[in-house]
């Protein structure tokens, strides 16, 4: 017979398997209330609130779930690696967090991985320099739109490719890129040693790990084994990994000024331009040759997960729309799940914003079509939107963002400044929410930038895939060229 803590979170977990997430979550809080989970299954119940949590959007009462989801002790120590991943990657939603906090708290991740025994490396030259590229996310996944270039216009001549897949979700996708790459590995069923033995025995010289702590940092848990002895992090996160295994962190000049570098326990890799390159789905064809004019009223947009969205961001906006009083404000989330709309009104409504004036959408598949009924899109912050950024202007719309002083709060400056859309930066709220009520009242300078933008993103470095890929290949040759001169 089960006791009362197994029936009840049987009933939690089929509450959540069928998607009633509400359900569950009232579940899990009555649980807490009477105290029925064991010591030893405490981080369970944190890990599932924080969880259920964020999917309704609410990180500041997620996070601390998510914090003792790995703060409690476990036995399985890769799950509890996976929680602190977890939370380092929510980290990045919400105000507040300094530097120097998000730093030390990346830093802990190191501590909690331990002393590993490393694989050791002799120094090799050979005809063509051997590149590994390790995700998650080698299939349909905003990632490969930043990555698709590394493994489709590298030079064969200097260069072999080898994609090492840890996502275990093989699609048509997944199949189209295996056949731009010399070598494809499934690493999915390995654990992170058998994994890091495999990369090493290929003979690896510099292995680029596309997800850091995202997808719980499956990659990390290989990368720290050093399988390869030139070890680079970027594009699918925007932090430092915190691991002493890992070389360099992908990054440019204007994402990284010089002050970036106390941050980072890796030495920042810093390419001429951008070090995103984006290269847009088969869906956007369909609206190459778009026209279109601004609405009136004027309509704001935000089409990042609605996580991204802080208290501190919708009061921003509710002065915008404050100032520009006819203007409607259009969100859509990239989730389609219902109780996160109704969380949003209430949160929008609470920073005081009109809900006349508010549309929210759920995520759908077809969301292109929706920047059609939008003018301009507003930039969340801290954690600013990358491929909603990049797919807003080859939609033709402007983007509003404010610049941060961190990477992962910097990168979308770094899009805009590359596009030629610098003036749309701002430094400060006040300066965010003036340039976001300029474009407003200006319809004539709206029309140029709906017309102009798609044409100055295609023209930009941001989707030049070749100019890119030589540069991110010069950078490979120099750092190996170190690497091989360096003193044992």
């Amino acid at each position: 017979m089960q006791n009362p803590f197994e029936r009840e979170f049987e009933c939690v977990k089929r509450d959540a398997k069928a998607g009633r997430m509400e359900a569950a979550l009232h579940r899990l809080q009555k649980m807490e209330q009477e105290d029925l989970f064991p010591m030893e299954r405490r981080w369970e119940l944190h890990e599932l609130m924080g969880q259920i949590l964020f999917l309704f959007a609410d990180l500041k009462a997620a996070l601390p779930h998510l914090k003792l989801a790995w703060e409690l002790p476990r036995t399985d120590h890769g799950a509890r690696l996976a929680a602190l991943s977890n939370y380092l990657m929510y980290l990045h939603y919400i105000e507040g967090v300094t530097n120097e906090e998000m730093r030390a708290a990346h830093s802990s991740y190191a501590e909690m991985m331990g002393t590993l025994t490393q694989f050791s490396h002799g120094k090799r030259r050979r005809k063509r320099i051997r590149v590994g590229y390790l995700s998650p996310n080698l299939t349909d996944h905003i990632v490969l739109n930043f990555a698709i270039q590394l493994f489709a216009s590298y030079d064969r001549t200097r260069f072999a490719v080898s994609l090492y897949d840890v996502g275990g979700q093989h699609s048509e996708v997944t199949d189209w890129v295996t056949g731009m790459a010399d070598r494809y590995v499934d690493l999915s069923k390995f654990t992170p040693a058998e994994a890091a033995r495999r990369i090493h025995a290929d003979e690896v010289d510099i292995l680029f790990d596309l997800a850091g702590h995202s997808a719980g940092g499956k990659t990390l848990q290989i990368a720290a084994y050093k399988p390869a002895p030139v070890q680079i992090s970027g594009i699918g996160y925007f932090n430092t990994t915190g691991l002493s295994a890992m070389d360099y962190f992908l990054g440019d000049a204007i994402a990284d000024p010089p002050e970036m570098d106390a941050l980072f326990t890796e030495r920042i890799l810093r390419l001429p331009e951008t070090h995103l390159c984006f290269t847009p789905s088969e869906r956007f064809r369909a609206y190459e040759q778009l026209q279109r004019a601004p609405h009136t009223p004027v309509v704001f947009g935000s089409f990042n997960n609605f996580a991204k969205i802080t208290d501190e961001m919708l009061t921003c906006w509710s002065e915008i729309l404050r100032t520009v009083p006819t203007a409607q404000l259009l969100l859509k989330n990239v989730h389609p799940r219902a109780e996160t709309l109704i969380r949003m009104r209430q949160r929008a409504e609470h920073a005081g914003i009109d809900l006349a004036r508010l549309e929210l959408r759920p995520g759908s598949k077809d969301y292109l079509r929706d920047y059609l009924d939008v003018d301009i899109i507003l930039d969340t912050y801290p954690y600013q939107g990358g491929g909603t950024t990049c797919e807003a202007l080859c939609m033709g719309l402007p983007v509003v963002t404010m610049a941060g002083t961190r990477h992962g709060a910097r990168f979308a400056v770094s899009l805009l400044k590359n596009a030629g859309l610098g003036e749309l930066i701002a430094e400060s709220p006040a300066a965010y929410v003036e340039r976001a009520i300029g474009l407003a009242n200006d319809p004539e300078l709206l029309a140029a930038l709906h017309t102009a933008i798609p044409r100055m993103m295609r023209a930009s470095p941001l989707m030049d895939g070749v100019r890119y890929v030589r540069a991110v290949e010069a950078a490979y040759e120099m750092i190996w060229e170190q690497y091989l001169n360096e003193e044992a």
